[in-house]
């Protein structure tokens, strides 16, 4: 008997439907049509004209969902760069013997030693600092080393900044080249790799880089729905080829970074001239845009409603807003008109805020049947719940990202001040309170860790920073709810109706774990391997 693909019957004693009762049950899902049709309890009669996969006691899942990912971002990040994480490098001297091990690296790059390394290395390393240019010169003096920790920060050898006229470069915002006592540059440069000169990825390797990049961290990990923010179009182009196919099965909601893929107007009049409509392939399509209304915690850029506890140059500090509040209105106005969804970068309560009060005037209520605005890094640190009175007139939906307890958990007070501590990643109170709390990886090659999103879930119900630090550990939620942080709230987050569930009528975008992660010590969550993906009913990828 020959069965057209999307069409099959898949049995196991742990279904985890992730719908609206939680509820998990032995049983068989039918699929149909690359749809769910029937959730059968055990014991039920199967239909006789479909083939049955019995995968026993491996747990069956809703494919997840990643709101928020960098891919192309992420792949430019990696591609010929030597992992300098935490792990695998603990110290100095890991990263040191890291980088020479993986020296031939440089040939990629243009003759180039590039490594990438993890926010906050500086605290989690074991000289308690970031490596110096003397330290990178036991590498090589005969060539250029440049290491990026996170996205913002870079540490070069002798031979690279004899390559860049450092006195040329500008510091202001948040660019700084790092001095010694005499004055003498130390290697260390915040916001400025752009300046050095490491030739561009050619068009041939950036595609190369997005596809085994969206292999590696979406696919492998079970992501079968993607909302990329894009980086250049040249990327774009790329996901849009590859999404649905054998080479990327999941489907990608590109949302276009303005004005860093394109600036704002030129985005509306391509838009509205019909050259930034979804193409034929129907797993990708233009879903929004992204903007950044704040900046971040660690440079005082994010827009907080107390002066954070750091100065700069003696004077306190509470945050930057990009824009004014009839600005961001006249955008909202302008996205619902063009059907697209607004995304921000929100870090700040302040700066929610202030993005809520525009969607109300530009909406007169919350949504009036549009899309809902995003508040991206809402919900990460919530110090004041009248901000949530804000959220819910608006129709917002916050989006926090779990992942971020282990990368940042520890480090946010340090800047804020103690009375952020006990405001941050409150997923307990927001859940009690009737928050349907979703989580994203914000994945760009910072912190490889945050692609996976058994790493997000293992990080919600841990509550364990990367330097071994509890994060409020009342705000523990179960495994359960967290993941339905990465499957079902996703989805709604994304406006996505038929996923993040296993319900008939929804499509049979579903995962087959190789353990149930109710069942394994919670700091081992993130181990637990993916065993099959299948995205419309057919199986695209065994990893068993």
């Amino acid at each position: 008997m020959s069965i057209a693909p999307g069409n099959m019957i898949i049995s196991s004693r742990r279904i985890l439907t992730m719908d609206a009762t939680s509820r998990v049950a032995a049983g068989s899902v039918v699929v149909r049509d690359g749809r769910i049709s029937q959730v059968l309890p055990a014991g039920a009669a199967l239909p006789a004209d479909l083939a049955v996969t019995d995968v026993g006691d491996r747990p069956v899942l809703p494919g997840f969902v990643d709101p928020h990912v960098h891919v192309e971002m992420a792949a430019t990040a990696m591609w010929g760069a030597v992992d300098c994480h935490t792990p695998p490098c603990g110290s100095i001297e890991e990263l040191i013997e890291q980088l020479r091990t993986h020296a031939h690296l440089r040939e990629q790059r243009g003759g180039w030693l590039v490594g990438q390394g993890g926010l906050f290395a500086g605290r989690r390393f074991a000289e308690q600092r970031l490596p110096t240019r003397e330290d990178l010169d036991r590498i090589s003096t005969t060539f250029p080393v440049a290491v990026r920790f996170g996205a913002h920060v870079t540490v070069v050898n002798t031979h690279a900044l004899s390559l860049v006229d450092v006195d040329s470069l500008p510091e202001s915002g948040d660019a700084y080249i790092g001095r010694d006592a005499a004055g003498r540059p130390t290697g260390e440069l915040h916001e400025l790799f752009y300046a050095l000169p490491i030739p561009a990825m050619t068009d041939a390797e950036l595609f190369e880089a997005v596809e085994e990049t969206a292999e590696r961290y979406l696919t492998r990990y079970g992501v079968t729905t993607a909302g990329e923010i894009t980086n250049t179009m040249t990327g774009v182009r790329r996901l849009s080829e590859l999404a649905g196919t054998g080479r990327l099965p999941a489907s990608v909601d590109a949302f276009v970074w303005a004005p860093g893929t394109l600036p704002l107007d030129e985005l509306f009049v391509r838009r509205r001239a019909g050259r930034l409509d979804d193409p034929a392939n129907p797993a990708f399509r233009y879903r929004g845009i992204k903007i950044f209304v704040d900046g971040g915690f660690s440079a005082a850029g994010a827009a907080v409603l107390r002066p954070y506890a750091q100065l700069r140059d003696g004077v306190p500090q509470s945050g930057r807003i990009a824009y004014d509040a009839g600005d961001l209105a006249d955008l909202i106005r302008t996205t619902d008109d063009l059907g697209l969804q607004l995304t921000a970068h929100v870090n700040g309560e302040r700066a929610q805020r202030e993005l809520c009060q525009a969607a109300v005037q530009a909406r007169g209520g919350a949504g009036n049947g549009q899309l809902p605005v995003r508040l991206e890094h809402a919900g990460n640190v919530l110090t004041d719940d009248v901000t949530l009175d804000h959220w819910h007139r608006a129709g917002a939906v916050p989006v926090p990202q779990a992942g971020f307890i282990y990368t940042m958990g520890s480090f946010i007070p340090e800047s804020m001040g103690g009375y952020a501590r006990p405001a941050m990643f409150r997923f307990r109170d927001l859940i009690d309170q009737g928050w349907r709390v979703c989580s994203s990886s914000d994945g760009a090659g910072s912190e490889l860790l945050q692609f996976n999103p058994l790493f997000g879930v293992q990080c919600a119900v841990t509550r364990r920073s990367c330097v071994g630090q509890e994060v409020n550990p009342d705000q523990r939620i179960t495994v359960l709810e967290a993941l339905a942080m990465h499957t079902s709230s996703s989805a709604t987050a994304m406006g996505l109706a038929d996923r993040g569930s296993i319900e008939p009528g929804k499509r049979a975008d579903l995962v087959v774990l190789a353990s149930d992660p109710r069942d394994v010590a919670p700091d081992a969550i993130s181990t637990i391997g993916v065993d099959t993906v299948l995205v419309n009913g057919t199986v695209v990828r065994s990893y068993r």
